[in-house]
C-alpha cells in the first residue's frame, strides 16, 4: 500500500470513484514476474461513481453510476476500426499504462463510460470487462446454437466465455481445468462437462465420448495446450488463444490446411463488445455474481494478489477502496 495523489480529470475526463475492481489474473503474473512500472496503479476491472467532471464533459452527472472500460481509443484509425482499440498507438489503457483502479480515485476519458441503473449495485459494473474479455473471444470462435466448444482453463476468464457462450446457444460446453474451486464455478455458470485435467485429459474424455469440437478456447497458457486442442478440432472448427502466453507453439500446417482449420488471438474487446456486456448484466443474463469468493478492502488487495497466485477455492475477488 502506498498513498497517491488524488487525480484530477483533463477536459475530456471523469473521476470515478471506484466502486468495485476486480482482481485479474494478468495482474497477479505482472506483479508475480516483476512487470509492474514503479508507482504504477493496477487495476481495470471496475465500476463507481462519478465524483468529478473534465471542463469538456456532458451528459454526466455526479454521483452517476458507471461501469468504465479500461480501454483507450482515438476511434478513428484504422486499428480502432477493427475493435482493437488497446492497440491503438494513441490512446492509453488504465491500469496498463496510465494509472489504474486499485485506489479510490481513477481518471477516465467521458467516452469509455457506460452508465448504470441507480436501482442495481454498482459493483455490477466490475464485471463488464471479465465478461467482455470472454464475450469477443466466443464472437471470434464463431460458435453458436447447438456447436460442442471447449473451453480449456476455468479461470476467471474462461467462466465468463462460459457464460457468453451459454448466450450464444452453444452446447454442449466442455470445461476443463485443475482448480477444484474453479471447476466447481464452471458448472455452476453453465458447463454441462466439467474435466479435472490433473486426473483426466480432455483428449482421453474426447475419444471416449466421440467428440470433435467446433471451437476450443484456450484459456490456461499451460505449455502446450495450443497444439493439444487442434487436434480436437471437427473439420472447420476454430481454436482462439485467449490466455496470454509466452509459448511458440507449434502449428502443424498440413492439418490445419487439410482440415479447414481457423486459428485466431483474441486479446481484450471492442467498445461494442463492452456496452453488450453491461447490458447483459444490467437484464440479469448471466450470473456473474455466483463467481465473487471474496470482497476485501483497499488495504487487503496486495495480500489477495498475492493468494491468488494459488487459488485453491478461490474463484474472483472483488477489491472495494471504500469498506
Amino acid at each position: 500500500m502506498a498513498e497517491a495523489r488524488d487525480p484530477s480529470p483533463a477536459p475530456d475526463e471523469v473521476v470515478v470513484a471506484v466502486e468495485a475492481c476486480g482482481l485479474c489474473g494478468s495482474d497477479v503474473h505482472s506483479l508475480q514476474n516483476g512487470e509492474a512500472a514503479d508507482g504504477q496503479i493496477l487495476g481495470h476491472e471496475f465500476s463507481g461513481r462519478i465524483a468529478a467532471r473534465g471542463r469538456d464533459v456532458t451528459g454526466w452527472a455526479e454521483g452517476q453510476p458507471v461501469a468504465a472500460s479500461p480501454l483507450g481509443s482515438c476511434g478513428k484509425c484504422r486499428i480502432c476500426a477493427r475493435g482493437l482499440n488497446f492497440r491503438c498507438p494513441a490512446a492509453p489503457n488504465i491500469g496498463i499504462n496510465r494509472q489504474g483502479a486499485y485506489a479510490q480515485y481513477v481518471a477516465v476519458p467521458a467516452r469509455q463510460l457506460v452508465a448504470l441503473p441507480r436501482e442495481l449495485p454498482v459493483e455490477l459494473g466490475a464485471h463488464a470487462e471479465p465478461l467482455s474479455v470472454g464475450s469477443q473471444a466466443v464472437k471470434l470462435s464463431g460458435a453458436g446454437a447447438g456447436d460442442p466448444v471447449l473451453v480449456f482453463g476455468v479461470g476467471p476468464i474462461g467462466l465468463y466465455a462460459i457464460m457468453a457462450l451459454r448466450l450464444a446457444g452453444a452446447g454442449p460446453i466442455v470445461a476443463a481445468g485443475r482448480s477444484a474451486g474453479r471447476r466447481e464455478a464452471a458448472a455452476d455458470v453453465g458447463a454441462d462437462v466439467v474435466l479435472d485435467t490433473r486426473s483426466r485429459p480432455v483428449r482421453e474424455w474426447a475419444e471416449e465420448s466421440g467428440t470433435k469440437f467446433a471451437a476450443a478456447l484456450e484459456c490456461s497458457a499451460a505449455p502446450g495446450a495450443f497444439g493439444e486442442l487442434l487436434d480436437l478440432l471437427e473439420p472447420g472448427g476454430t481454436c482462439v488463444e485467449v490466455a496470454l502466453t509466452p509459448e511458440e507453439a507449434r502449428v502443424p500446417l498440413f492439418g490445419m490446411l487439410s482440415e479447414g482449420l481457423h486459428l485466431v488471438g483474441s486479446c481484450a474487446f471492442s467498445d461494442e463488445t463492452y456496452r453488450e456486456s453491461v447490458d447483459h448484466l444490467v437484464a440479469g443474463r448471466v450470473p456473474a455474481d455466483r463467481l465473487i469468493s471474496e470482497r476485501v478492502p483497499l488495504d487487503g488487495t496486495p495480500d489477495a494478489l498475492v493468494r491468488l497466485r494459488t487459488p485453491g477455492t478461490l474463484v474472483r475477488i472483488l477489491s472495494r477502496p471504500w469498506d
